[in-house]
């Protein structure tokens, strides 16, 4: 089996899969999308099979599969009976909200956050988290965090953006033993909500980019985390 389908068919749970969980129709779940109260598909895989006969003839049958993190389940049993919206999106910016407030490295995240007295701009924060709401309904943090929360987001922004000014700090350096006990937080911070990524996306992805490339640069790759891990 190819890996990439490998990895979601592991790790996601395929549309008619999410209904017979969680106990709903097919109609049912496209309306809780529908509402933005259940985020889109994170993977969409297309399949194409062809039947071939002893007479010659051949048919292609095209078939979309659609995949939603696994975590959708206790989404859908939150939100079956909700009518608004709002109440959701609510929750998410709270948890979204509170967790990044509470946070003691939030200045490393969403440049140009702060107001002129040094304090977060809680303008600027609501600005940030439209921007992030919008990027949950499409269901990249189902691919990208480990159970798609609004706390998961705020941590994953802070986790990428620290290792991300380290690498500006430290880029061509040897690292010193403090430096590389740095290097091992910011390693167990990003794991704690980050997600592993498709292998085929690996690579252009924040773990890919910057954690992975960090840890091979100083010898650590025994740290890179693997799939079957």
């Amino acid at each position: 089996m190819d890996t990439d389908i490998k990895y979601i068919e592991e790790h996601y749970l395929e549309f008619q899969d999410i209904c017979i969980q969680a106990n709903i129709s097919s109609q049912e779940l496209d309306g809780l999308i529908d509402k933005n109260l259940i985020p889109k598909p994170s993977y969409t895989i297309e399949v194409t099979t062809i039947v071939t006969s002893p007479l010659d003839d051949s048919k292609k049958i095209t078939a979309l599969k659609q995949y939603f993190p696994k975590s959708t389940i206790a989404l859908i049993k939150q939100n079956a009976t909700k009518q608004n919206p709002d109440t959701f999106k609510n929750d998410i910016k709270k948890d979204f909200i509170e967790t990044f407030l509470s946070h003691d490295d939030n200045l490393y995240a969403y440049g140009n956050i702060l107001a002129s007295d040094g304090s977060i701009d809680d303008s600027k924060l609501e600005e940030e988290f439209e921007k992030e709401w919008k990027y949950y309904l499409q269901e990249i943090y189902g691919i990208c965090t480990l159970n798609n929360t609004g706390k998961e987001i705020a941590k994953k922004e802070i986790a990428v953006k620290k290792i991300i000014d380290f690498i500006s700090i430290h880029n061509g350096k040897i690292l010193s033993d403090s430096e590389k006990e740095t290097l091992l937080q910011l390693n167990d911070q990003y794991n704690e909500v980050s997600n592993l990524f498709a292998p085929y996306q690996r690579k252009s992805s924040s773990r890919g980019k910057y954690l992975d490339q960090l840890l091979k640069k100083h010898q650590l790759d025994e740290l890179i985390k693997k799939y079957d891990s």
